[in-house]
């Protein structure tokens, strides 16, 4: 058996930067040859830890952003005024991408992906949107679409 840093998430193994201890075989032969894991040597290992402590520094500041943007998004309407068509929908839809204009203009910047919506929304009404800044820190909010007639 021999100890190795996996340089990549491997399902059934472990996630990037773990090490953990695999056969000789495995390991020689298709892990690190494909870039998948290096032998844990000290020095390995030093340089490892160092990304570890980089990661969790650039964590612990993405953390403190994103909770400022949480507080921010409890204290702000986001609206959105529209004109309606002859069947009281609106032209075209509200997308992902004018969600994260909008917010822009309340100085939160974030990307497409983080922003999830239940539906389409094509009329006029209140919404619930959900943003996932990390993988445990996520918040809510309510965008309202009015008819600017």
């Amino acid at each position: 058996m021999i100890n190795i840093i996996l340089q990549k998430k491997i399902k059934k193994l472990g996630e990037k930067y773990n090490i953990i201890k695999v056969k000789d075989g495995y390991a020689l032969n298709y892990l690190i040859p494909n870039n998948y894991a290096v032998i844990a040597t000290k020095s390995e290992i030093n340089i490892n830890n160092e990304k570890l402590k980089q990661i969790n520094i650039n964590l612990e500041k993405l953390n403190k952003k994103y909770i400022l943007y949480i507080n921010k998004l409890k204290k702000i309407k986001i609206n959105f005024l529209v004109k309606l068509k002859k069947n009281n929908k609106i032209f075209g839809y509200i997308t992902k991408k004018d969600i994260k204009k909008k917010l822009e203009e309340n100085k939160i910047f974030i990307n497409c992906n983080n922003i999830y919506m239940n539906k389409k929304i094509n009329k006029i009404g209140i919404y619930n949107v959900k943003i996932k800044f990390l993988k445990n820190l996520n918040t809510k909010f309510k965008i309202n679409i009015i008819n600017s007639k």
